[in-house]
C-alpha cells in the first residue's frame, strides 16, 4: 500500500504545487459559456456518480464532517498538499465532479487536477445547499459525546479507544484502556485497525482525532468516530458528574 499523505502529522509531504492566484470564475474554460456547461445539476451530479464518477468534496472538514453528499470524498483545496492527497484517494480512470463553496475554488482545483491528469467533467452547481433543496440524501461523519461515551463504558459496550496524542500527552493522562497511536506515527500503523467494529479516537481537543477521522473515512472505514472536544471535553464531564 502506498503511503498516505493526507494527514499533517505525516512526515515528508511534497510542497504544495497549486495555482499560484485565484482566477475569475471560470475563464480558463473560456468565459460565461464556458462555465454554464461546466456547471452541473443535481441530476447531472447523480447520473454521473451513478456511472461510476467520482464525486470531490473541496470544502474544509468541519463542513463535510456535518453534511456531504454520500460517497463523495472530502479532498479540502487549501493549495498545500492538494494533488498529493488527490493522488492517494482518487482514481484516475474515473471521471471527477467537484462539489465547492464557490466557483474560485473549484477552478483552482480544476487546473491542478487536470494538470496532473485527472478528468475533471463538471461542478456542482449551487453546492451542497443545491443537493440538500433537490431533497437528496446527505450524510455525515460520525462523532460522539464525552457522555455518550461514558455510557457505553458503563454498559460494557465500550467500542475501541485510540489516543491519536503524542506519547508524552498520553502518559499525563488518558482514558483507561485507550491504545496509543500518535498522530505523527498514524500512517505507518493504521494498518492495525479493523473496519468491522467501532472504533473511536481521542486527542486533546477533538481536531487531531477528527483529521484521522476523517483519513480512515476516505479509505473506506465508517464505523470510526470522533470524541467531541477530547480530552478537555472528557475531564470537563467528569468534573460536572
Amino acid at each position: 500500500m502506498r503511503r498516505p499523505t493526507g494527514l499533517s502529522g505525516s512526515a515528508g509531504a511534497r510542497r504544495p504545487t497549486g495555482a499560484k492566484a485565484l482566477s475569475c470564475g471560470f475563464i480558463i474554460l473560456g468565459g460565461v459559456e464556458q462555465v454554464r456547461r461546466f456547471a452541473k445539476s443535481v441530476d447531472d451530479l447523480r447520473g454521473a456518480q451513478a456511472a461510476g464518477a467520482q464525486i470531490v468534496d473541496l470544502r474544509m472538514p468541519a463542513a463535510y464532517i456535518r453534511a456531504h453528499i454520500p460517497e463523495s470524498i472530502n479532498v479540502p483545496y487549501t493549495g498545500q498538499g492538494f494533488i498529493e492527497q488527490a493522488a492517494f484517494y482518487l482514481e484516475r480512470e474515473a471521471a471527477v465532479l467537484l462539489v465547492a463553496d464557490s466557483p474560485q475554488i473549484a477552478d483552482l482545483a480544476l487546473r491542478d487536477l487536470e494538470g496532473a491528469g485527472f478528468s475533471v467533467e463538471g461542478m456542482l452547481e449551487g453546492g451542497i445547499p443545491a443537493w440538500k433543496q433537490a431533497g437528496e440524501r446527505t450524510a455525515s461523519v460520525g462523532q460522539i459525546t464525552a457522555g455518550e461515551l461514558e455510557d457505553l463504558i458503563a454498559k460494557g459496550e465500550a467500542p475501541l479507544l485510540v489516543d491519536v496524542r503524542e506519547a508524552w500527552e498520553f502518559q499525563a493522562g488518558h482514558i483507561r484502556d485507550a491504545k496509543l497511536m500518535p498522530l505523527s506515527q498514524f500512517p505507518q500503523t493504521y494498518g492495525e485497525l479493523p473496519q468491522d467494529a467501532p472504533i473511536v479516537f481521542v486527542c486533546a481537543s477533538g481536531a487531531r482525532s477528527g483529521e484521522v477521522v476523517q483519513f480512515l473515512y476516505r479509505l473506506g472505514y465508517r464505523q470510526v468516530y470522533n470524541l467531541l472536544g477530547g480530552m478537555a471535553g472528557w475531564l470537563a464531564g467528569r468534573r460536572r458528574a
